[in-house]
This record gives C-alpha cells, sequence and structure tokens, in this order.
C-alpha cells in the first residue's frame, strides 16, 4: 500500500498534475489521521480493559478486608459477652463474700478486658490514595463504601471512648495496693513472696460499707454497662457492613 502512494505520487509529480497531487496529499493526511485515530482506539480499549481488571481485583480485596473484620468482630463480641457474664457473676461472688481477695481480683482483671478493634483499611486506602477512586464505576456502590468507611471511623471513635473510661474507672483508687492489684496472679509470680509479705492488706471485701467494696461494685456494673454499649457498636458496624459485603459476594463470584 505505502509503495503504491508512493509511486502514485511520483507519477503525479513527473507528469506535473497540481489538482491529483493534492488530492493525493490529502488523502495520504487523512489516512495518518485515521492510523493515529485507530492507534489511540486500540490504545484507549487496553486502558479501559485494564481498569476494569483492576476494578475487579479491587472489589475482591475489599470482600477480604470485610471477611476480616467479619471473624474480628465476632471475636470481640464474644469477649464483650464474656466480660457481661463474668462481671455479673463477680457481682454475686462480691455480694455473698465467701471468695479471697486474689479471686476477686482476678475475676476482675477479666471483667475490665478490653481488646482493640482494628479494621482492615488497605484495601480503601489504597484505592484512595493512589487516586483510582474514579476506576469504580459503580457509583451507588461507590458512595455507600466511602459512606460505610466513614460511618466506621465514627464508631471505632466510640469505642476508644468505652476502652478509655474503662480503663480510667479500674485505675481510680486512691491506693491500688489497698485494692490488692498485687494479687493478680501474673504480678505475684513477677513480685515474689518476699516482696508481697510487707505490702499492705485490707479486708475491704468483706465488709459492705468499705469504699473500696462500694466502688469495686459500682466499678463492674459499670463494666457491665461499657460491654453491652461495645456490642451495640459492633452491632451497628455489622448492619452497615451486611449490604456491601452481599454485594462485593456477587461481584467477585460472577469473576469466577
Amino acid at each position: 500500500m505505502i509503495q503504491l502512494f508512493r509511486k502514485l505520487r511520483h507519477r503525479l509529480l513527473q507528469e506535473k498534475k497540481i489538482t491529483g497531487y493534492i488530492g493525493y496529499a490529502i488523502g495520504e493526511i487523512v489516512l495518518v489521521v485515521i492510523g493515529i485515530l485507530l492507534a489511540l482506539s486500540i490504545n484507549n480499549w487496553n486502558e479501559e480493559r485494564k481498569d476494569r481488571r483492576t476494578e475487579a481485583a479491587y472489589y475482591c480485596k475489599l470482600l477480604a478486608d470485610f471477611e476480616r473484620d467479619l471473624r474480628n468482630i465476632r471475636t470481640l463480641y464474644e469477649e464483650s459477652e464474656y466480660k457481661i457474664a463474668t462481671s455479673k457473676k463477680l457481682l454475686i461472688d462480691l455480694e455473698q463474700m465467701q471468695k479471697d481477695k486474689a479471686y476477686l481480683i482476678n475475676q476482675y482483671i477479666q471483667s475490665l478486658r478490653t481488646n482493640v478493634f482494628v479494621p482492615s483499611k488497605a484495601t480503601i486506602s489504597e484505592i484512595i490514595s493512589s487516586g483510582n477512586l474514579n476506576i469504580l464505576t459503580r457509583e451507588v456502590l461507590k458512595d455507600q463504601l466511602l459512606r460505610y468507611y466513614a460511618e466506621l471511623d465514627k464508631y471505632l471513635y466510640q469505642l476508644e471512648i468505652n476502652r478509655t473510661q474503662t480503663l480510667d474507672k479500674a485505675f481510680s483508687y486512691e491506693n491500688e495496693l489497698i485494692l490488692g492489684y498485687q494479687l493478680a496472679d501474673y504480678v505475684q509470680g513477677t513480685l515474689g513472696p518476699e516482696i508481697l509479705s510487707f505490702l499492705p492488706e485490707s479486708n475491704w471485701h468483706m465488709d459492705k460499707e468499705d469504699p473500696y467494696f462500694k466502688q469495686f461494685q459500682n466499678d463492674l456494673v459499670f463494666f457491665v454497662i461499657m460491654s453491652e454499649r461495645e456490642k451495640q457498636h459492633f452491632d451497628n458496624i455489622l448492619n452497615e457492613m451486611d449490604p456491601l459485603y452481599t454485594q462485593l459476594q456477587d461481584l467477585c463470584q460472577s469473576q469466577t
């Protein structure tokens, strides 16, 4: 084809057919433009195909993040229920005054145990930081995802407040040695019998009018409240997550 055009141009020049040569030149320009447009079209098609593969991969990565979060939330939810059960049982044990203080302290520590929920946000962070948010073509789903992560941050803040208030409450005693923190199993082993022998002791757990008895009792009720609030926050996160999780599942399954 190129040889043909060259021969035609050469012949036109030799015959000095200016009009024909101009027509030829225009045709050659048109041909070049068509070639450029075709190349751009192919390139755009390749880029679009790459974007769609990337989009599909993002949905599956988001699903994997959600599944990790679901497992963590279930574990933490069970821990919240355990703390409630432990605190309620300890309230009864305290009231009956039949347990020694070491038992009460060890159970008390179990009832205030607070693990932190750290969501998997690697994929959404990658999408936003890389400027690839526009790759997500499902606009409704994209808006739902952005809203979910914004709401998630609010719940994480509330969970952190719960955790801080619980720990502040547990360490608000005027004298932790009088309370008996040194009787915790892991602390006793570290301090050893020699040090434990000269630390102050108190039988506050045998006197319902003792301020430490009342504060200890109040703390346990507070722990029940905070643990129940934790469960509510986790329920709210799960409710926000559920419709997104279902959509992401469908999208990933359609890729296989």
